[in-house]
C-alpha cells in the first residue's frame, strides 16, 4: 500500500491523489491506497468519500494512534503528499528519514526536506498538474519495491536503523 498521512482537507490534495490512484491501476495489483486522518462533514469529506465507493482500493482509516502509524510507515511502499500547500510537511520528513520512497509535492515545504543529508534519493516532488505524473510515479515504486524488498522485515530494519542515527 501507499500512505497517505494527513488531515484531510482541500489543501492536502487528496482528491487530485485519488485520481492519480485510479489512473495508475496499482488496485488491480492489489495495491491499496492507505489514507489515515478523520474525515469531516464538509463538502471536501464527502467528494472523498464518493470516489471511495468507486475505487475499492483506497482505504480510509480515519484517525490512527502513534503505534499504529508507526506501522503504517515502516510497511508501506512509500508516502504519497500532493499537498497543494504546507507549513512544513512532517509526513514527508518522517518518510525521509525512514528512506521510504516518497512522492511529494513540489512546494517549497517538500522541495526543502528533499535538499537535507541523502533525502534526494529517497523524495521525489512533482507539480500537481497532471495526475497521470503521479500515477507513473505510484506505478514505478511499487515495480522497484516488488523488485528490492522481497522480506518485509528487512525492510523495516533498514528504516528503523535509518531512523535511530537522525534522532
Amino acid at each position: 500500500y501507499f500512505l497517505f498521512n494527513s488531515s484531510v482537507e482541500a489543501r492536502k490534495n487528496l482528491l487530485f491523489l485519488a485520481q492519480a490512484y485510479a489512473e495508475s491501476d496499482l488496485s488491480k495489483l492489489g495495491i491499496q491506497l492507505c489514507v489515515t486522518g478523520k474525515l469531516k462533514g464538509d463538502d471536501y469529506s464527502k467528494a472523498v468519500q464518493n470516489i471511495v465507493k468507486n475505487e475499492p482500493g483506497i482505504l480510509l482509516t480515519g484517525y490512527v494512534d502513534e503505534s499504529t502509524k508507526l506501522d503504517l510507515y515502516l510497511n508501506a511502499l512509500g508516502l504519497v503528499s500532493p499537498s497543494l500547500v504546507e507549513g512544513f510537511g512532517i509526513p514527508v520528513l518522517d518518510s525521509a528519514c525512514l528512506g521510504m520512497p516518497t512522492i511529494a509535492s513540489d512546494c517549497e515545504s517538500h522541495r526543502e526536506i528533499q535538499a537535507i543529508k541523502d533525502f534526494q534519493k529517497s523524495v521525489i516532488t512533482l507539480d500537481t498538474l497532471k495526475s497521470r505524473n503521479w500515477a507513473a510515479a505510484m506505478q514505478a515504486v511499487a515495480g522497484l519495491n516488488s523488485n528490492l524488498w522481497e522480506d518485509a522485515a528487512t525492510e523495516r530494519k533498514r528504516r528503523i536503523g535509518r531512523y535511530e542515527p537522525l534522532r
